[in-house]
Parts: C-alpha cells; sequence; structure tokens
C-alpha cells in the first residue's frame, strides 16, 4: 500500500515510534523507561529529522488504543490527536492485543497485558480467533498449562512467551484494515481503557 504511516506505541512502559513507507519500516526508536511525555516528541522530531522527510507527507498516524496504562494511553492519543489536528490527517486506532496478536501464528492461547498492580488484562483465544470479552483478573485466573503471549514488567511464576508491544506491529495491523479502521473524525477517538468503575475497591 502506497501510505506513510507514522506509528505510535505507548499503552505499557515502552514508547515505541516507527515510521513506514509503503509499509516498509523506514525508522524506529523504543524506550523501557516509562518516559513517554518527555520522549514522544522527541523520537517523532528525531525520526524525521534524521531521514529528511517532512512530516506533512504523512497520510495517517496509526495508533495503539488500549487496553493498557491510563497514563500512556492518554498521553498517547493526545499527542496523536495534536499532530492530525495540525497537519488535517486522520488516525487509525489499532486495539493493543490485535496488534500483540499479528505475530502470533498459534491456535489457543491468552494475551495478556499489565493492568494495575498484579492484574492483567487478560484475552484467550481460539483457533487464532478473540474468544468472549477481555477479562480483567490476575494471571492465576489462567489455568496451568495454557499457552500465554503478552508482556509483564515482572517475573511471574507462569510461563510467558514474551511480546513488546511495539508500534512496528501497530502499523502492520493499521496497513492490513487501512480502509476499514481510518478515523477521520479525531474527536471521536477514545483510549480503550476497559477497566472496572469500581476498580480500586475491587483489588484492594
Amino acid at each position: 500500500m502506497n501510505k506513510c504511516i507514522l506509528s505510535i506505541e505507548t499503552t505499557t512502559n515502552i514508547c515505541s515510534v516507527s515510521l513506514f513507507k509503503n509499509s516498509e519500516l523506514i525508522a524506529i526508536k523504543e524506550d523501557s523507561n516509562r518516559n513517554h511525555s518527555s520522549l514522544l516528541g522527541q523520537f517523532v522530531d528525531d525520526i524525521f529529522k534524521k531521514h529528511d522527510t517532512d512530516i506533512s507527507s504523512l497520510d495517517a498516524i496509526a495508533l495503539s488504543i488500549g487496553p493498557g496504562s491510563y497514563t500512556g494511553l492518554r498521553i498517547g492519543l493526545s499527542f496523536a490527536k495534536g499532530i492530525a489536528f495540525s497537519l488535517n490527517k486522520p488516525i487509525i486506532p489499532i486495539d493493543t492485543m490485535d496488534s500483540i496478536n499479528d505475530s502470533i501464528n498459534d491456535s489457543n492461547y491468552f494475551i495478556i497485558l499489565p493492568a494495575y498492580k498484579n492484574h492483567f488484562f487478560i484475552q484467550e483465544y481460539k483457533e487464532g480467533i478473540k474468544l468472549n470479552n477481555i477479562v480483567f483478573n490476575k494471571i492465576d485466573f489462567i489455568k496451568d498449562n495454557s499457552v500465554i503471549y503478552g508482556y509483564s514488567e515482572d517475573k511471574l511464576e507462569k510461563n510467558i512467551i514474551n511480546i513488546n508491544p511495539s508500534s512496528i506491529n501497530v502499523a502492520n495491523v493499521a496497513y492490513k484494515y487501512y480502509d476499514n479502521y481510518i478515523c477521520h473524525n479525531i474527536k471521536s477517538i477514545k483510549p480503550n481503557y476497559i477497566k472496572p468503575i469500581q476498580f480500586k475497591e475491587k483489588i484492594s
């Protein structure tokens, strides 16, 4: 696809930004120290300067929309909206589970993402297809001997096949479903928090 896409992933402690042209990776910058607010703009500026590309040449901004960290999601979406509004460009919101799942070639498994303290967002897949809705629970919710993919900032007892959330996977999904996912109504895009309303009371 002949499109230029800036891809952003900020749903965990990882800040990942990449630039794609015609479905090919041009540049990527990543950091895992949870410095999204200070690094996101710097990464974008560095990428466009280093590769002598005008940001106005973008066709769209792909963004991991959640679930994930409240703070990370807000920072990523606010930044993406700022660029989109200033350049009059659309945003392609990508489900974080879908971006991680894009790199998995398996049948029956779970994908996890850190939520809060020792709780996770947990999505089950059957034959590579989502089964039911995302569950918010501890890792022990998943039965032993299950295949688990995903990301955790801490070492867990269960064996997890690690997949770091990355702007590369976000862009890959954005290219695959460009026409279906692209959103020109920027104001309508909201983070996909997926957390209980009485969140604190439930896990205290």
